[in-house]
């Protein structure tokens, strides 16, 4: 019984391997809100939540035309511990952070308070820019608007 079950798993394992997408830095490395708790102690990394849910169209846009940068997903994975939120399976979690709809993205202290929240679709040409403002903790003494008059 078991040659049987190796003899149809191994197949679909290899399949799985050669098709699934790689994994990489070109990626953005996200976690579990579970995971990142774990992982945020003793990190001085600040947080990004993304909340989303299977069922949201401009989710989607937002994976596909700004998320997928390669660029940026190099700067989120370097500088930010990310966090992937589905809603319909966490909605307790989306609740305590005052998620309303999706997508919202939610900035956090490496504590875990909260700095800043974009709700709904950002590109790319806006979202880099905010990334920066916020790791470099530009926005403790300044307004967005004066960092990006400096950029």
């Amino acid at each position: 019984m078991i040659k049987t079950i190796m003899m149809i798993l191994l197949p679909l394992l290899a399949w799985t391997a050669l098709h699934a997408p790689p994994a990489t830095a070109e990626t953005i490395q996200w976690l579990t809100y579970d995971q990142a708790q774990k992982q945020s102690h003793g990190q001085d990394r600040k947080i990004l939540l993304y909340f989303q849910n299977d069922r949201c169209g401009y989710c989607r846009k937002l994976e596909k035309e700004t998320l997928a940068d390669k660029e940026l997903a190099a700067y989120i994975n370097a500088n930010y511990i990310p966090v992937r939120v589905n809603t319909d399976k966490a909605p307790r979690i989306a609740s305590q952070h005052g998620v309303r709809g999706v997508p919202d993205l939610h900035f956090l202290s490496a504590n875990g308070d909260a700095i800043a929240n974009w709700p709904g679709f950002i590109e790319l040409a806006r979202l880099m820019p905010l990334l920066r403002y916020i790791h470099t903790d530009s926005y403790l003494n300044m307004s967005y608007s004066d960092f990006m008059r400096q950029q």
